[in-house]
């Protein structure tokens, strides 16, 4: 493939001022798998065994959180963090519905939150769900025995009417 940063020759009779030949580049890793016995290369797993990264690799990975339905046990939450209504919008009778994503570690706890969504949008309890998701501990998800790092959809719901006698 051949890629010209100029008008052309036929602009005022003037050559490219730059050319650039594209061409691929032969892979070390797939000579080195192309000569290596069949018997030795090493096997390409899934799940978990597929997560971790080979002897040798000098590619990092990133890591994986598996969802609801990647894993044999979802995680559980053990402990819930205080919900902490924002007072502006308790006085005012806001109500509103902040929806995010947790990640959590093989550990149980919960490495980031992001928001999804929020109603009202840019509102007042974005934080106050934040601070609350941050707080709760999980059983860690599992495959096959082993724990591992997952992701959970939660939906924090604020609703100021909920506490009066109906």
């Amino acid at each position: 493939m051949t890629l010209d940063l100029s008008p052309g020759p036929w602009r005022h009779g003037v050559a490219p001022a730059l050319q650039l030949s594209l061409r691929p580049l032969p892979s070390p890793i797939a000579d080195a798998h192309a000569q290596t016995p069949a018997a030795t290369r090493p096997s390409r797993a899934s799940g978990v065994a597929g997560a971790r990264a080979q002897e040798g690799s000098s590619v990092p990975l990133v890591p994986r959180y598996y969802r609801n339905s990647e894993v044999d046990i979802q995680a559980v939450p053990l402990s819930n963090g205080p919900l902490v209504y924002p007072e502006l919008a308790y006085l005012s009778r806001l109500h509103g519905m902040v929806r995010a994503r947790i990640f959590i570690s093989e550990e149980g706890a919960v490495e980031s939150v992001q928001v999804v969504d929020a109603q009202p949008r840019r509102g007042i309890f974005e934080e106050a769900a934040l601070e609350a998701l941050r707080q709760v501990r999980y059983k860690p998800a599992e495959i096959g025995g082993a724990r591992v790092k997952s992701q959970k959809l939660i939906e924090v719901k604020f609703n100021p009417y909920e506490d009066d006698p109906q």
